[in-house]
């Protein structure tokens, strides 16, 4: 008993410690994100100008956060829950030109046609320009359009712990603007707009930005969305909200085709949350309660400690495996994965981790 205990002190130590570590790494990732040379990468364009020349590296923002035209920082780190902002940003020459648009389907009609959609709920510790490299990687490493949902999730002058709750409470608050993006959404495919005819939609969410889909359907009337699936696949993807009583809301989606389900029981990111608010997380560990429409996909044997395992990141030594990134590619891409091919997958990591260990047994 004496044993397991100490075991116990010991992994809570270790959960600290990394987590204290990553805090410190993530902020010195935040200066620089929010410093003068990263914001003047940044152009806003006066209202009403358009594009003339198209980048092949552009993405659309769906942003609630205050904007300040005549600022050098032009979108703040506090949310605007009275309206959305949407923007169509390309990067020309090293640097990004934003663009104001007045709807979704303007900023949407600059973006290449025919390419499949994603749209992307980001956790916590992201200001506009980091949110900025994230749909950017997304957007080159799967060949996807990639629609940021841009809510402020951190506050550069808050301390870790209050920053916690800021980002948790801003998810929340969210959830009824977000509901309103896939009612445009669905508005598009129902009417069959260009930008959207004849292309996959996937929506995906990452760690916080669970939080979002969550209270949308808990908290709002999602009635007009959920009559009919218009999405084609759903992703929650290393969810930071509580595991109990999942099940009761994911069953009620019916808008999308297929949902998967991402957790990893040694995400360390996940494991803080689990402390700090003394509940098991989504994306940590699943009980025997699962929502029957969802697919459940652990990563425990492919991701580590890692928390966003589903891109490659420069900052990061960890790299998915061939088997990770066909797997995320057909996700994002729209594509149904059956469980058998979803087995075969995770199989051909393991076996590629065998090989790579020297440990490969006949079959």
């Amino acid at each position: 008993m004496i044993l397991t205990a100490q075991s116990c002190h010991m992994q809570r130590f270790l959960i600290v410690f990394l987590l204290f570590v990553n805090i410190v790494t993530a902020r010195a990732q935040l200066s620089l994100y929010n410093s003068n040379e990263c914001w003047s990468q940044f152009l806003l364009q006066p209202s009403g100008h358009q594009p003339v020349s198209q980048s092949d590296t552009c993405l659309v923002f769906v942003s609630n956060r205050y904007i300040h035209p005549d600022s050098l920082r032009f979108v703040d780190e506090y949310l605007d829950t009275t309206t959305l902002k949407y923007f169509f940003l390309e990067k020309l020459d090293g640097k990004w030109k934003v663009y104001q648009a007045a709807s979704l389907a303007e900023a949407m009609g600059h973006l290449p046609h025919k390419k499949d959609i994603v749209v992307y709920a980001e956790g916590m510790g992201k200001i506009f320009t980091s949110n900025v490299e994230r749909a950017e990687l997304m957007s080159a490493q799967y060949d996807v359009n990639v629609v940021m949902f841009d809510y402020a999730s951190i506050n550069t002058s808050y301390r870790p712990s209050k920053n916690f709750r800021f980002a948790r409470k801003n998810a929340r608050l969210s959830a009824g603007q977000y509901l309103s993006l896939l009612e445009e959404f669905r508005e598009a495919r129902n009417n069959n707009a260009g930008w959207i005819t004849g292309v996959k939609l996937t929506t995906f969410y990452h760690s916080m930005g669970n939080i979002i889909l969550e209270q949308m359907i808990k908290k709002h009337n999602i009635s007009a969305i959920n009559t009919a699936p218009f999405i084609d696949n759903l992703v929650i993807n290393a969810a930071c909200v509580p595991q109990k009583r999942h099940a009761r809301w994911v069953a009620q989606i019916h808008f999308a085709r297929q949902i998967y389900v991402h957790y990893n029981r040694r995400d360390m990111q996940l494991k803080g949350a689990h402390l700090l608010t003394l509940k098991r997380q989504l994306g940590e560990k699943i009980s025997r309660r699962r929502a029957d429409n969802a697919t459940y996909v652990n990563f425990h044997s492919t991701a580590g400690w890692q928390h966003s395992y589903f891109m490659n990141f420069p900052y990061n030594e960890f790299r998915l495996t061939p088997a990770m990134t066909g797997y995320f590619s057909r996700l994002f891409n729209g594509q149904g994965i059956s469980s058998s091919e979803l087995t075969a997958l995770l199989a051909s990591h393991k076996e590629v981790m065998r090989r790579e260990n020297g440990t490969l047994s006949p079959p």
